[in-house]
This record gives C-alpha cells, sequence and structure tokens, in this order.
C-alpha cells in the first residue's frame, strides 16, 4: 500500500482532522522562521557589515546607524519579526513532537521559548528606537559632547546585548531546544536524529555565554544560527510528513 502526504490526508475525526492541521500549520512556520533567519543578515550587511559591526568602536557604529537609518530599520524589524515568530513555531513544535502542551516537558520548553522571544525583543527594539536617535545626535553634536553619547551608546550596547544574546539567544533558547531534545529521547515523536541534533544545538548555544563569564569564544554565532535554522527547517519537514525515515522491514507473508 503506498502512503499518501500528510497534506492530502483528510480524517473522518474532527479532533484528529484539527491535529493534522496544527501539524501542517508547525510545519510551515518552522520552514518560515528558519528562512527568515538569513534575511537580517542580507539587510544589515551589506548597509552596515552587521554582525562584525557589532564589535567596532562605538563612533563607527553611530557613524554607519545614522548614514543607513532606514536600512536599520528595516533589518532589526525583520530581525525581531523573525525573533518573534520563534515562539509558535518552537511551541507548536514542542507540543506536536512531545505530546501536547499538557506534558510536563511541553509545557517547561514553551515556557523557555517565550522568555528566549522576550529576551530577544528587548535587545533588539534598542536598534528601532534609542540607537537611531543617538546616532543622529551623535552626527549633530559638538566633539566635546560626542564622548558622553558614545558613553551612552556603549552601556546601552553592553545592558541590551547581555538581555538580548547572553539570556534571549543562549541560555533561554538553549533550554528551550535542549528541553525538546532530551524529552523526544526519552519517549518523544521526534525522530532520534533531530533529537540528537537538538541537543547538540542546545550544547552550543550555552558556549555562547562563556566570554560572557569569562571564558574563551570557541562557538561562532554564525555556525551556531546556522545549525538552529537547519535544526528548525529538518523539524519543519518531519512537521509536514517529508522527512525522510528509513521503512520498518515488513513481516513475511
Amino acid at each position: 500500500m503506498t502512503s499518501q502526504p500528510m497534506s492530502t490526508i483528510v480524517h473522518p475525526n474532527p479532533l484528529i482532522a484539527a491535529s493534522l492541521r496544527a501539524r501542517r500549520a508547525t510545519g510551515v512556520l518552522l520552514l518560515a522562521v528558519a528562512l527568515l533567519a538569513f534575511a537580517p543578515v542580507g539587510i544589515l550587511g551589506p548597509a552596515i557589515g552587521w554582525p562584525a559591526s557589532l564589535g567596532k568602536p562605538p563612533a563607527e557604529q553611530l557613524a554607519a546607524v545614522h548614514a543607513a537609518r532606514d536600512a536599520v530599520t528595516l533589518g532589526y524589524g525583520v530581525y525581531l519579526l523573525y525573533s518573534v515568530l520563534i515562539a509558535p513555531a518552537l511551541i507548536g513544535l514542542a507540543a506536536v513532537s512531545l505530546g501536547g502542551l499538557l506534558r510536563p516537558a511541553a509545557a517547561i520548553a514553551a515556557a523557555f521559548t517565550a522568555l528566549s522571544v522576550l529576551a530577544r525583543s528587548i535587545g533588539i527594539l534598542r536598534w528601532l528606537t534609542v540607537m537611531p536617535a543617538l546616532a543622529a545626535a551623535h552626527a549633530a553634536a559638538d566633539p566635546g559632547s560626542r564622548g558622553a553619547i558614545e558613553l551612552l551608546f556603549l552601556s546601552l550596547t553592553l545592558y541590551g546585548g547581555g538581555i538580548g544574546e547572553v539570556l534571549g539567544v543562549s541560555l533561554f533558547m538553549a533550554a528551550a531546544v535542549g528541553m525538546i531534545g532530551l524529552a523526544a529521547l526519552a519517549g518523544g515523536e521526534l525522530p532520534r536524529s533531530l533529537a540528537i541534533c537538538a541537543v547538540a544545538v542546545a550544547v552550543l548555544l550555552c558556549g555562547l555565554m562563556l566570554p560572557t563569564f569569562g571564558g574563551p569564544k570557541l562557538v561562532p554565532v554564525a555556525v551556531v544560527v546556522t545549525l538552529l535554522s537547519a535544526w528548525m527547517f529538518a523539524c519543519g519537514l518531519w512537521c509536514l510528513g517529508l522527512w525522510r525515515r528509513r521503512p520498518a522491514s515488513l513481516p513475511a507473508t
């Protein structure tokens, strides 16, 4: 008997049909979020040299932001959209793969996902609100006043980056992805290969915090973001029934 794609299956039970629709919606959202992750680099990279620009002196960053304000607004706006959409994507995955959000592991993963999105959003919003205003003030200020503006910019960068990157991108996201992976290995529906990949990505996300606590910078951010996106893309394919699994051997007849 040949199997039908999930999109063509119509189940007579309304509850099961609704579950299949939710699974498909989660799959589509995971694919979209995974691809959207690369859009900010495509916008902010040519405009201000992001993300490498984050390591430049405050004066250079302020000048770049002021010179490309529209691109900065668009790029960080897309980045904010991507970060917000992570919540329904991963919460949906937790529900689909771990037996519903009433399960403790799924609820914990959903909570950490929400915390991650909140922290990310706080970190990103400074680039849509305060930083453009500081950049404009820096461009119009006299040399004596620019030092104070640069100090304020640096302080906001360190504080906002700590919330958005250390908590949002690293700690809380690692907890969410790691919980999905570990719970799936303990008995969830997610394929074992994807569950193992989730645990590996979670470990790498934790590695991003090492420099904050005086450790070495062993994990490149771009590599981790790419691996996280690849994992979400693969999970999206699984939700849509497109993830290839080794067929079980059929009993002899």
